[in-house]
Order: structure tokens, then C-alpha cells, then sequence
């Protein structure tokens, strides 16, 4: 019993060992800053696992969790979202209720075992089924009630279809300082069960699960940030839809079905910017916001400079277009997205509910340009 016990402490412990050596390998030689968030970033994974898969994780007595914030950022966090996630059985019947708040886009995911990411035998993975809190009924003050599985009912319902493990929402805000957010409660439905007990071995599974879990998301935010290398000074991308259909891997295969994704690595020069001009779709839309991101997949420290925006907090030009600068310092203009003196990182364009998402302009220049024709303006 102790050799088992011993063992998997061993294993988490290189679990974490692994993550570090990832970060290392993939940390920008000309970027301290970056070096120093990968060095934070490896002990929060190691607080992500502990806190989602050791402790918030018994279907049986669910625990609907604010997933990420300022302080726990997880595989390209969108600052304008509240993340609620909570682990499912697909056997049961829960019931999700609560008070709509003011939040435009309320995404309700529910997909297969995302913590199985880097566990031998985990399975297909993805999505499996996708809605959005307007698409039930509400009553006047914005109260609901939606059953999760069972037998089908006329309103308010959603299927929990075979291999269900989350259910994970997405809380959008489009101004964080004036929409009120929701107030959201999941229970477990039918007799009541005793109190949950602390058994070993389902622990020591979850240690295991934990410890194949850390450096898979390493890999992952090491391997998305790459792969962004090949669109450099652009943003482009797809639906969420798109990627579920496609299987692609395990993580893309999760993406909500009524987003779409935009991304692109941006590198500067001293004295350089980019400029991307968001364009309105020809159909109405709930969102869209960009993003800057660095190598772990986190988003800049947006609680004392503006790092990222939306359809709600920029500013918009005559025609409808929005037009951003991405600049290590400040330009002069209404949108300027501040990188914290980096010249190169990530950026990722996220829409809810924007048939048609247009593909944005962007376009490399300088500050000098920018200044002057903010001037002429």
C-alpha cells in the first residue's frame, strides 16, 4: 500500500518536473518577461491540477467551479469570460438553475473527459452537445431552471449524450463594469447519496490522471503558440464548429460550436505596430474580442493595462469598423491593445453567435504613422 502511494507522489512530483523542463526548452531567449510568466505559469498548472482534478471532481456531488481569472489562466483564457465548469455522469440527471445576469453570451457546453488529455486509453473526445442560455425559457426577472438528461421534456432541456464528463459554460461580457453577472447552482437530481468519503484508491487514480494531465497541457500551449508562427502579422482562422467536425486533436475538438477562432503570432520591430481592423459581419452578432497572449497560452496581465478589448469596450469608426494597435508603447488612438514592451506574442480573435465571421485586415506599420495620422484625423 505505501509503494503505491509512494509512486504516484514520485510521479506527480515528475509531472511537474516535466512541465518545468517543457517551459524551459520553449522560453524566448530575448524575453525575460515571458521566462518569468512560464515560471509562474508551471506552478499553476500544478494548482490547476490539484484544484479540478483532485478536489472538484465527483459527479455524484457536483461542483460548479469559476474555472479560470487573473490569477489561473488555462489553454488562451478570454478575460471577458467568467469560465464555469463542473464534472458530470451521464447516468444521472442534474438541473442547472439560477438568475440569468446581464452577460450577452451565456455558452453551455457539454463534453467528453478533458482531464483524460494524456492518459493512455482516453478516447474519442470533443463536444457533444451545444446551446446557449436565450435558446431556453426565462422568466421576466430571468430566472431558470434547465434539466440535464433523462427522459426528454417539452422546454428546458438538454440531452446528456453517452461519455458526458463537464458541462462548461461561458459567461461573456462585453463591459465587466456595468453587466451584472449570473448567479448559477447545479444539483444532482434523485435519491440523495451519503457523504462522499475520501477513498484511496479512486485518489490515487486521480493522481495519476493529474500527473499524465500537467505536462499534456504543457505540450499543448508550447505546440498552439508554434503553430501560430506560420501566420505571422495576421489573424485568421474558423468556427468551433469546424474544428469539432474535424477530430483534429483533443483539445481543438472541444471548442464551443457557436464561436469562431481567430489567431495569429504578431512580431514587431522597435518602433513598429500592427494594426488589425476588425470588420462587422453583414448579419447581426452577440461578440467578438481579441487577445494578447503570451508562450504558455495566458493572457497578459489585464488588470492594470488594456490588453485586450471587444465590440462593447472599442471604440468603432464610421463605417463600423473597429481598428486596433497592437503596440509595445502607446501610439496615441482609442484602441491601442498594450503588449507590456514585448515585440512579439500571440493574438486570438474570439465571436459568439456571428454567422459569417469576417477575417480581419491587418497591417504592419509604424508608430510614427499611427501618431501622424491620429493627427490628421
Amino acid at each position: 500500500m505505501h509503494d503505491r502511494i509512494e509512486a504516484a507522489h514520485k510521479k506527480w512530483l515528475a509531472a511537474q518536473e516535466k512541465v518545468v523542463n517543457i517551459m524551459q526548452t520553449a522560453a524566448p531567449a530575448d524575453s525575460p518577461v515571458d521566462l518569468a510568466e512560464g515560471i509562474r505559469w508551471a506552478g499553476r498548472l500544478t494548482s490547476i491540477a490539484q484544484d479540478w482534478i483532485l478536489e472538484k471532481n465527483d459527479p455524484l456531488h457536483p461542483v460548479l467551479f469559476l474555472q479560470q481569472g487573473p490569477y489561473r489562466k488555462f489553454i488562451v483564457d478570454n478575460p471577458d469570460v467568467n469560465y464555469h465548469f463542473c464534472v458530470l455522469d451521464d447516468q444521472q440527471i442534474y438541473r442547472l438553475s439560477g438568475s440569468r445576469g446581464d452577460a450577452p453570451y451565456i455558452g453551455l457546453t457539454l463534453g467528453t473527459d478533458v482531464y483524460r488529455w494524456g492518459s493512455p486509453g482516453g478516447g474519442a473526445m470533443g463536444t457533444l452537445e451545444q446551446s446557449h442560455i436565450d435558446a431556453f425559457t426565462l422568466d421576466a426577472s430571468g430566472r431558470f431552471s434547465i434539466t440535464i438528461g433523462g427522459p426528454a421534456l417539452a422546454e428546458n432541456w438538454m440531452p446528456l449524450p453517452a461519455t458526458t464528463q463537464h458541462l462548461a459554460i461561458r459567461e461573456t461580457f462585453t463591459n465587466r463594469d456595468t453587466q451584472q453577472p449570473a448567479e448559477l447552482k447545479i444539483e444532482r437530481l434523485g435519491e440523495p447519496l451519503p457523504a462522499p468519503r475520501l477513498e484511496l484508491d479512486a485518489f490515487l487514480e486521480k493522481m495519476e490522471t493529474a500527473s499524465n494531465f500537467m505536462p499534456f497541457v504543457a505540450d499543448v500551449c508550447v505546440g498552439m503558440y508554434a503553430g501560430t508562427a506560420a501566420n505571422l502579422n495576421q489573424i485568421g482562422g474558423g468556427t468551433g464548429a469546424e474544428h469539432v467536425e474535424e477530430q483534429g486533436d483533443e483539445v481543438e475538438s472541444h471548442c464551443n460550436t457557436e464561436m469562431a477562432y481567430m489567431g495569429g503570432r504578431w512580431k514587431l520591430h522597435p518602433g513598429e505596430a500592427l494594426e488589425v481592423v476588425i470588420h462587422p459581419p453583414r448579419r447581426p452578432f452577440v461578440y467578438w474580442g481579441l487577445t494578447l497572449v503570451n508562450p504558455w497560452c495566458e493572457s497578459y496581465d489585464y488588470r492594470y493595462a488594456r490588453t485586450c478589448t471587444n465590440n462593447g469596450t472599442a471604440t468603432c469608426e464610421a463605417n463600423g469598423d473597429w481598428r486596433l494597435v497592437i503596440a509595445a508603447e502607446d501610439p496615441g488612438v482609442a484602441n491601442w491593445l498594450d503588449t507590456g514592451g514585448r515585440l512579439e506574442g500571440k493574438a486570438l480573435l474570439r465571436w459568439c453567435l456571428a454567422p459569417g465571421a469576417p477575417q480581419p485586415t491587418c497591417t504592419l506599420t509604424t508608430l510614427d504613422a499611427i501618431r501622424r495620422g491620429n493627427n490628421h484625423a
